[in-house]
């Protein structure tokens, strides 16, 4: 949002900057991918309890 900002009110001419501005939205859904796919790594790694118990496995889930 920032770099879009910067996009508006400077309005910069360099040819790099096509890149630039969009580099934050590209990161962000990078960073929203990378978490989903550990947290489901972590989910399976995680195994349920053997025996009658497993309230607290399914809260986790």
């Amino acid at each position: 949002m920032a770099t879009a900002a910067v996009d508006a009110v400077l309005d910069p001419q360099a040819r790099w900057w096509g890149a630039v501005w969009s580099l934050p939205w590209w990161l962000a859904c990078a960073a929203a991918l990378a978490w989903a796919v550990l947290r489901v790594r972590e989910k399976a790694a995680r195994r349920p309890p053997y025996g009658g118990v497993q309230s607290d496995w399914e809260q986790v889930a």
